[in-house]
């Protein structure tokens, strides 16, 4: 079976038989893998009308302004350098932004880290975040109002699972999800865990431990996709991760595996070591479409 995707890039289902076993695995763009590991915000399940919705009014409780979706994407991007890893770390920004530069050029004072650093532990931070889970999750958390429930759609068509289940790859998902959150999406209301994610241990999201019972960091580490590389049994090069966002990137190229991009979001390349393979897709289901 091969599938063939809109933007050029081949997908080849692999049956080699070894040993009694069936070795089987993807061919993308000439590059075979055992493996695929998933994000999930903007990768598999869309949340522009669910987070990002959620930054937007808790930015305007705590400000009165308004936010674009270019201002918070900027964020996004240029707030790595103050370590930005979740939508609670972009929307203390955007507050500190507006608050001390509201007619400056917040990617100048982003780039030369003109703002204090995060402090998750103040009260400001945490009041702040409780109002925004509030809104994601809705009180109590996960009763049906929230975002989550309300404003979630998945971006990936009914056939796309299935189809790479019959490739045989393993899939595992790395996200920057707390980790009831990551479950109540994945298993609850998508049902991916069990069907096509063999189990949760192979979804790695905030608060996973490793086996020392350490916590995994965060993306743009690169440990939550060693991680996941080690509990697949695969090798660096025989994996790729699929996501979305710079801090996707550069958690996949310190990792030393290779990186899918899906949509439109500006990320800087560089410093990619020997033999990383960089691809770009308008959304995940340009990585299979079978042609039976």
């Amino acid at each position: 079976m091969v599938a063939l995707n809109g933007d050029g890039i081949f997908a080849e289902q692999r049956n080699e038989k070894k040993r009694g076993d069936y070795k089987l695995s993807i061919k993308i763009n000439n590059k075979t893998y055992k493996a695929l590991i998933f994000d999930v915000d903007d990768t598999l399940i869309d949340t522009s009308k669910s987070y990002d919705e959620a930054i937007k009014k808790t930015v305007k409780k705590f400000t009165s302004a308004q936010v674009s979706d270019a201002q918070l994407n900027l964020v996004r991007t240029k707030g790595l350098t103050y370590g930005v890893n979740n939508d609670w770390h972009v929307t203390w920004l955007l507050i500190a932004l507006i608050k001390k530069f509201p007619n400056d050029n917040w990617e100048e004072a982003l780039t030369h880290k003109r703002l204090a650093q995060i402090q998750p532990d103040s009260k400001e931070f945490i009041k702040m975040k409780e109002f925004f889970q509030n809104l994601y999750l809705g009180k109590p958390s996960f009763n049906g109002q929230g975002l989550i429930d309300t404003a979630e759609k998945k971006m990936y068509t009914d056939a796309f699972f299935p189809t790479l289940k019959t490739f045989g790859v393993k899939m595992a998902v790395v996200t920057s999800r707390p980790a009831d959150e990551a479950l109540y999406t994945l298993k609850e209301v998508n049902g991916l865990v069990g069907e096509f994610i063999e189990s949760e241990q192979f979804i790695i999201s905030v608060g996973s431990q490793n086996s020392t019972g350490q916590l995994i960091a965060e993306k743009p580490s690169p440990a939550p996709i060693l991680e996941s590389i080690k509990r697949l049994s695969v090798g660096l090069n025989e994996a790729v991760y699929i996501g979305n966002s710079s801090s996707d990137y550069l958690a996949a190229r310190e990792a030393g595996v290779d990186f899918i991009q899906v949509g439109s979001s500006r990320i800087e390349r560089a410093k990619e070591p020997q033999g990383f393979h960089y691809f770009k897709l308008e959304n995940v289901n340009g990585l299979v479409l079978c042609q039976c």
